[in-house]
């Protein structure tokens, strides 16, 4: 989605800096060091530029300041993300290619200096296609995987789901209040009465829950 904007206003770029864990130390050197380069690029580019830092390095795309810089660039505050590495923005091939994905939708640019990603230029979109492209094969190849290993679980014979927390004192004891001849709901108001907890560690007990008891091996 393209963005008008008058031949006379110079685009705007937001410019984020990120320490990561392993230069918490030097954490004002290296967010010093990003600033001065990323501003230089947006002074060649000939772009307003907007500083925006996260002061700690955090696992996915939940950071303040991230999340600011993002709003800003949906709502057309802002034309473009910058930063020095694609690491800074996100570790995760996946997270990315969904930026990449919400770039392109919301109409603003990507420019990674390292590697060369930049959605304005070709060669900065086929490496930013060949991410999309990665991480939509990992996506697969784990679903993949998991379907495979449940089908060999279940093949060994392994019960998937939750597990079964009842004693067999106790299911015997729902046994024995059937053969009686309670009804599927007397047993369950009874069990409620005593306070005994299901299977699965709740206080409620109805017909359903009592049947399944009585079915399962």
């Amino acid at each position: 989605m393209a963005r008008f904007r008058p031949s006379h206003t110079r685009s705007v770029c937001i410019a984020y800096c990120r320490v990561s864990t392993e230069d918490q130390a030097e954490r004002g050197a290296s967010l010093d060091a990003q600033r001065s380069t990323l501003i230089e690029e947006a002074d060649r580019r000939d772009w307003e530029v907007r500083v925006v830092t996260d002061e700690k390095s955090a696992k996915d795309l939940n950071r303040p300041g991230l999340q600011s810089a993002l709003a800003d660039l949906d709502e057309g505050r802002a034309d473009h993300l910058m930063a020095v590495r694609l690491d800074r923005v996100s570790r995760s091939v996946a997270d990315f290619a969904g930026m990449l994905d919400r770039a392109n939708r919301k109409g603003w640019g990507l420019v990674m200096l390292s590697p060369n990603i930049d959605t304005s230029d070709p060669a900065g979109r086929f490496t930013s296609n060949v991410l999309a492209s990665a991480a939509q094969y990992e996506r697969e190849l784990i679903g993949v995987r998991t379907r495979e290993g449940m089908a060999q679980r279940k093949a060994e014979g392994v019960r998937m789901g939750r597990p079964r927390v009842m004693d067999e004192g106790k299911r015997q004891y729902i046994r024995d209040l059937r053969a009686s001849g309670l009804s599927m709901q007397h047993i369950a108001d009874r069990l409620n009465a005593e306070g005994v907890p299901t299977a699965r560690g709740g206080k409620r007990w109805y017909a359903s829950t009592v049947n399944r008891v009585l079915t399962s091996n």
